[in-house]
């Protein structure tokens, strides 16, 4: 098993939050007094094994529209990652893999990003179910990430 990261319980308790953004996507030690107490496990580690998944789920859209693109590109641009406000602009599978691809090409914070995706569908942010989001989804990151990367620029 490849190393894990730790945390303090001090740090637990002072940092929740940016902890259980961590511990969304990977697994985290807790140590006390130099003993480790604790695990944290990703949900969808828990819950379900990887082979035990239920069958597939419905297909993603099979395509945006001008406008829903461009509500999208607003919505990132934004800087706004409160899962209410990311469940309220669309399909909750499109917009976790959304997530998990502006983490995977430092366009934000990775940590809160990756949370987002959990939070949004449970298990997004495993390379199988991020592959998988690659190869169905309507939106293309090379015509998203540019025309993204332009409009974060204009309001630099």
């Amino acid at each position: 098993m490849a190393s894990m990261r730790t945390v303090d319980a001090t740090q637990l308790k002072t940092d929740l939050g940016q902890v259980l953004s961590r511990a969304a996507v990977e697994r985290l030690a807790v140590r006390r007094h130099g003993r480790v107490i604790a695990y944290l496990v990703p949900a969808h580690e828990f819950e379900a094994p990887a082979g035990k998944r239920a069958a597939k789920a419905a297909p993603l859209p099979g395509s945006l529209s001008r406008a829903e693109e461009e509500r999208l590109l607003q919505l990132v641009a934004s800087g706004d990652l409160r899962p209410s406000r990311w469940r309220r602009a669309g399909d909750p599978r499109l917009l976790a893999g959304l997530a998990v691809l502006l983490g995977s090409v430092d366009l934000g914070d990775r940590a809160r990003l990756m949370a987002l995706a959990e939070q949004l569908s449970p298990g997004m942010t495993t390379l199988e179910r991020a592959n998988a989001w690659l190869e169905q989804s309507p939106l293309k990151p090379d015509r998203f990430l540019p025309l993204l990367r332009a409009r974060l620029a204009s309001r630099g």
